[in-house]
């Protein structure tokens, strides 16, 4: 679920009727909410084995509200009553709910205005592939992970800090003036510089210092638990490095996003390390 969710804009959250707000729900929850989703469609499931209880629905909705106070960030969150058995609510209104005036899953999923706060900020182009099928053409290839790149743009490779220009943005549809977050892309640039798989292109007027050590959150869901002192393998985009983890500040338990100090993270856990 973890892996999916990282490239997610939305996340659809089925809660049974019968059975409300469960631990799943608020795993789920969380995690989507930690990968970045800002957009939330709690679908409650199965409305007819309730009579298409509009008290029940409610019920859950409370509920969940409630529960949501808790994760990070401002969120969307947004709630349809339906019954995948016939349909009700999933692409056309249901007559068997008449209390509900709201829009469908489908609705929603059509009309929802995605957050997309990566096109705003500085950007950051990893590289994926260096494309050269002959002599007199070589392209990097990869997709505009934050902000926009433009034709005669002026850019930094990093970690070398070697500059260059940006001489033409080519696609599969032929070749653009400029480009912006989530287009696939491949980049010619004026000079003949040394680029590699895993290197970071950014605007040559962006200042990114190089750190040895970093804290951050992580999803663990090996068997064998993360432990302080070992040394795992670590991949950014296109990039792999070992790192050594110092330690582990604490551990969230999903169910409840209580987080209690641990000296290492077991499996399907979520924790603080550095």
């Amino acid at each position: 679920m973890a892996t999916g969710a990282s490239t997610c804009d939305l996340a659809i959250l089925l809660i049974d009727a019968r059975k409300g707000v469960l631990d799943q729900t608020r795993r789920h929850s969380f995690i989507s909410t930690l990968l970045g989703i800002k957009h939330l469609v709690v679908a409650v499931n199965k409305m007819d084995l309730v009579d298409f209880s509009e008290d029940t629905f409610n019920t859950i909705r409370e509920a969940y509200l409630t529960f949501a106070e808790q994760l990070p960030g401002d969120l969307d969150i947004r709630f349809v009553p339906l019954s995948a058995l016939e349909g009700d609510n999933v692409a056309s209104q249901s007559d068997k709910m008449p209390w509900y005036s709201g829009p469908t899953l489908l609705e929603v999923l059509e009309t929802v205005e995605i957050l997309r706060v990566v096109e705003s900020q500085p950007l950051r182009f990893p590289v994926q592939y260096v494309n050269r099928p002959n002599l007199d053409f070589r392209g990097f290839s990869g997709t505009v992970a934050a902000g926009s790149v433009s034709v005669g743009q002026r850019l930094k490779v990093l970690p070398s800090g070697v500059e260059s220009t940006v001489a033409r943005i080519v696609t599969f549809d032929g070749d653009l003036p400029e480009a912006a977050a989530g287009e696939a892309i491949t980049l010619v640039l004026k000079d003949e510089i040394d680029i590699s798989r895993g290197d970071l292109l950014v605007d040559a007027t962006v200042s990114l210092p190089a750190v040895q050590s970093a804290s951050v959150d992580v999803v663990w869901m090996a068997e064998q638990a993360l432990t302080p002192g070992q040394s795992y393998d670590i991949k950014i985009a296109g990039k792999k490095t070992r790192a050594r983890v110092d330690g582990v500040r604490y551990q969230v338990d999903i169910n409840n996003l209580t987080s209690a100090k641990w000296n290492r993270c077991r499996s399907t856990a979520l924790g603080w390390w550095i």
